[in-house]
């Protein structure tokens, strides 16, 4: 555990400056962004929940100035009407071969059992000729049928090839659901989505993020209910059967985990960061350690530090935000946890920026760039108060 050093608990070394590349209006350019990925061209992509030419949420690009020092230029690259086509999407875009983009959205589709419809995941294909307008395609509306899931609140991860994997909130019984979702076999033709997990019966679960893919196609990820925490689904070992998921640790994971080296899991939680080392024999025993402790996220709510998910860094380091806390705005901070030198020692925190609100409120995760430099949205605040598009640098 990391020695209380600040109020967070991180030694507050000389911090990165923190650059603002955009603030959002909240009208037609988005508001309320989520977490960002990067391209191989540093080109920055994201959704907002709000905002967009009909007001129901947009995804966007950020593109990084052509010479050092001019200004990003910020592009909705498509804006959700609200139907069939989807709504208020707020987890990470996953991009794939060509540079398409696959996401989900919370709301729309086709509107089954409710007034403002239960999701969907869709893909948006760049336009052929530079300039022109992407494709949006929704390869999946969910809670079409009683055995599906509804509502996905959490962005899609990439298996072998090319199925995609996500969670949502709810399904079967109320209960949430692991899906897989099956790319077709020629142009054209349909995606073929499948529920692999739920819990009907048995006491079932709501996932808290989506999953990530590790080795063997096997999933891992976090939920709350039947006392799961973090859980592993291993595929069948032969098609058609059940995956099989184990609990792995039954700790409250609010962010989902991240696979290091070795097989580690990295995840966080209101109160703690900790890592899952897997068994060294098939069958046995995860070890959990807590790397970090948050102490209070404010005055009046101790160790509600609202975590955002981590990233993985060169030499192991683990990047973070929390949604909440840092004096005296008390609108958030980003962080780094570096690894020991030696094993058994201690994992040392640097306390890399605390938000003011001015400058954006409640970041939610960091993702690394060129250099090094780490890129992040903040929710809300800023200029317009609809959140910010941020550069953390040396």
């Amino acid at each position: 555990m990391l020695l209380i050093s600040s109020a967070y608990g991180l030694a507050q070394n000389p911090p990165p400056s923190l650059t603002t590349i955009y603030n959002f209006t909240g009208a037609g350019d988005g508001g309320y962004p989520g977490r960002l990925v990067i391209g191989e061209d540093g080109v920055l992509y994201g959704t907002t929940k709000n905002g967009g030419a009909y007001g129901v949420g947009t995804v966007f690009s950020v593109t990084p100035p052509a010479s050092p020092g001019g200004a990003w230029i910020e592009t909705v690259l498509y804006s959700f009407r609200g139907g069939s086509d989807g709504a208020s999407p707020n987890s990470p875009l996953l991009i794939g071969s060509g540079g398409a983009l696959y996401g989900t959205t919370s709301g729309g589709g086709n509107y089954f059992g409710t007034s403002t419809g239960n999701g969907t995941a869709f893909s948006l294909t760049p336009p052929a000729p530079p300039g022109g307008r992407w494709t949006e395609e929704v390869i999946h509306t969910f809670c079409v049928t009683s055995s599906d899931g509804c509502v996905p609140t959490s962005g899609l991860a990439v298996g072998p090839e090319g199925v995609l994997y996500g969670t949502t909130y709810e399904g079967p019984n109320l209960n949430g659901t692991v899906y897989a979702l099956v790319p077709p076999e020629s142009p054209g033709a349909s995606w073929t989505e499948s529920v692999i997990y739920d819990t009907s019966g048995s006491g079932g679960w709501r996932p808290t993020a989506g999953v990530t893919v590790g080795s063997g196609r096997a999933l891992y990820g976090a939920a709350f209910g039947e006392g799961t925490g973090v859980f592993t689904l291993a595929p069948p070992a032969t098609p058609g059967r059940a995956w099989v998921e184990t609990a792995v640790n039954p700790v409250y994971c609010t962010t989902g985990v991240v696979i290091g080296a070795g097989g580690v899991l990295y995840g966080a939680s209101p109160d703690v960061v900790f890592s899952l080392a897997p068994p060294a024999s098939p069958g046995g025993a995860w070890t959990y350690a807590v790397l970090h402790s948050f102490p209070c996220g404010s005055p009046t709510s101790c160790g509600e530090s609202i975590p955002g998910p981590l990233t993985i860094g060169q030499n192991g380091t683990l990047y973070g935000t929390t949604g909440s806390g840092g004096s005296p705005s008390l609108a958030g901070t980003a962080y780094a946890l570096k690894p020991p030198a030696s094993p058994g020692g201690q994992w040392t925190g640097t306390l890399l920026h605390t938000f003011a609100g001015s400058d954006g409120a409640a970041p939610t995760g960091l993702v690394i760039g060129s250099g090094g430099v780490l890129y992040g949205t903040t929710t809300s605040g800023g200029a317009y108060g609809a959140g910010t598009v941020f550069a953390l640098s040396e």
